[in-house]
């Protein structure tokens, strides 16, 4: 395959069709569904975040299975969690109102990317700029 095929390929496979996940974390079922499931959750919220408690439970959750997705609470942190934060798609200790208990939160929150609305021409530059794009449409949808 010739590197502009290749590079079509990537484009319209993968984060194209809004699949960033799985360009993320490969082929890896289990964890893309994990991630599906974390990301859901922190979107029902309107500060896009779930305490560290809360994901605590939830990690506990996914272990258990009665989420539908059976996924270690190791993984969770060291595959899910910390590819997230290490990319900057999630934030860690960010204080957010808690309007249920009228005090403040630290708590893990998702992260749009900040990118402009057109793509750079070419190169590394647009690639990151697509994963970002690709991101950004993930969480707002």
């Amino acid at each position: 395959m010739s590197s502009k095929s290749l590079k079509l390929w990537w484009n319209t496979e993968s984060i194209g069709k809004g699949n960033i996940l799985s360009f993320l974390f490969g082929e890896r079922d289990e964890t893309i569904k994990a991630a599906k499931l974390t990301i859901d959750r922190m979107k029902e919220v309107n500060t896009l975040s779930m305490t560290k408690r809360e994901l605590r439970f939830f990690a506990k959750d996914l272990e258990s299975g009665k989420l539908g997705v059976k996924y270690s609470y190791h993984n969770f942190y060291t595959k899910l969690i910390r590819k997230l934060l290490d990319l900057g798609f999630l934030e860690k200790d960010v204080v957010v109102w808690d309007a249920k208990r009228q005090k403040t939160a630290t708590v893990y929150q998702l992260k749009l990317q900040s990118i402009p609305e057109r793509p750079p021409q070419a190169g590394f530059v647009k690639q990151a700029w697509q994963v970002a794009k690709g991101w950004n449409d993930l969480v707002q949808q």
